[in-house]
């Protein structure tokens, strides 16, 4: 029997973020909806709502309004749908919005009385944070001076977080996966954002002292020395120009040692791509190549889920290199599998790793040491145990999908509805 509560999820590439939470809700008997841009067919029980785009940006539109154009046209495409399925009957009681891309801009006009809760998974602040971080990579690889280089950025970055202000404003609560993500965001806006991770499954992402994989031809197992590096993109967000320049002292040291990369070195990634048009991994492998034995690194691109989960239970040491940005999944996971990670001292990782308790914490920027570090790890692993198992208890108790964030998470959906019970 369905609960008389209905909840509608937007975001233009459903499930996303809400897969755990829009599952959990419709086995909490909840009238569970989505709008997006495709149609969820995982689960039935949840009724797909679909917009449809069919307009383009303009021509010679001022600089700084061509992404907000772009996202008042997913709102007025999004904004459509929605009057079609209010006009046959529906009004939900809550939307679950994530802002990123425009589609709930015009929704509170149409349905007034619903609740919302917003996820705000990044405002871009735009000092002492990712876009003024990396002062050498602006000024040696993009070929930009700094000072007006970061000026156009603050223009072009407060244009973006209109549409994000917008949404925060009209929300009853705000969602953020960590503090450091809260923090980023306008003072005035923070007193009603709740802290409430996506969530880890730790019963599924665990220690295996079993595990294999085959990569060209090797077979490695947990007693092979495994360094990894994960990032979706192998972009500077992630460190990966810092990886590379330790790579030669790491593998110089450790004869014998190898170390697996995963992402997609087609993309760029986040922030600005190079000016020329080169890939990232392109540009710092080949400084690096006449250095290192080639067949020790193992470049796997994109892989399947079941063997990245793979790749981070066999570590020895795990790389986790980031801006002060928004926090990779991957390192919680890694976390989570009893990974030693040695990981950046900027402000999102520091959240989650206090250095020699939980993992290891080094200068983004200095590569002598984090390879120092990666050899000091690689000479007696053992030694670093206690680490390991501190790392998967911080997963635990603090991030655990079953037992900490969707207990969170739904006691914030009833409060919500609870008040709207009680207005």
């Amino acid at each position: 029997m369905k609960n008389n509560e209905k909840i509608l999820f937007v975001h233009q590439n459903f499930p996303a973020q809400y897969k755990h939470i829009a599952k959990k809700l419709v086995e909490s008997n909840y009238e569970v909806h989505s709008l997006s841009l495709k149609a969820f067919e995982q689960d039935s029980r949840i009724k797909s709502h679909i917009y449809t785009i069919n307009k383009n940006t303009s021509a010679n539109i001022n600089e700084w309004a061509v992404e907000f154009e772009t996202k008042m046209i997913r709102a007025e495409a999004a904004a459509k749908k929605a009057k079609s399925i209010r006009d046959s009957g529906f009004y939900p009681d809550l939307l679950m919005i994530h802002p990123g891309w425009g589609e709930h801009f015009f929704l509170k006009e149409i349905w007034p009385e619903a609740k919302v809760i917003t996820y705000a998974e990044f405002y871009y602040k735009t000092s002492d944070c990712d876009i003024d971080f990396d002062i050498e990579f602006i000024e040696n690889i993009l070929k930009k001076e700094f000072k007006s280089y970061h000026e156009y950025n603050k223009f072009k970055l407060t244009a973006r977080n209109a549409a994000y202000t917008h949404s925060y404003l009209n929300s009853d609560y705000l969602v953020c996966p960590t503090h450091f993500q809260k923090n980023v965001l306008p003072e005035i806006i923070q007193k009603n954002v709740n802290v409430i991770h996506d969530g880890i499954d730790t019963n599924f992402l665990k220690p295996n002292k079993n595990v294999k994989i085959k990569i060209r031809e090797k077979n490695f197992t947990v007693n092979d020395k495994v360094i990894t590096y994960i990032s979706r993109s192998l972009d500077p967000y992630r460190g990966f120009h810092i990886f590379m320049q330790s790579l030669p002292e790491i593998l110089k040291n450790n004869p014998d040692a190898s170390v697996i990369i995963v992402g997609d070195e087609t993309r760029h990634g986040y922030g600005a791509p190079h000016p020329d048009g080169i890939r990232f991994k392109e540009l710092y492998y080949s400084k690096i190549k006449e250095k290192v034995d080639l067949d020790r690194i193992y470049f796997v691109g994109s892989v399947p889920y079941d063997i990245f989960i793979k790749i981070i239970q066999l570590t020895t040491v795990h790389i986790y290199l980031t801006y002060p940005f928004v926090l990779s999944w991957s390192l919680l996971e890694a976390m989570s599998c009893g990974a030693l990670v040695i990981g950046s001292n900027t402000d999102p990782v520091k959240e989650v790793i206090k250095n020699k308790e939980n993992g290891l914490l080094v200068d983004f920027f200095d590569h002598e040491l984090l390879a120092k570090l990666v050899t000091k790890v690689l000479k007696d692993s053992n030694k670093f145990n206690d680490i390991r198992n501190n790392a998967r208890n911080t997963i635990i108790e603090n991030y655990d999908l079953e037992t900490i964030c969707l207990p969170k998470h739904l006691e914030l959906i009833k409060e919500v509805l609870n008040e709207d019970r009680r207005s």
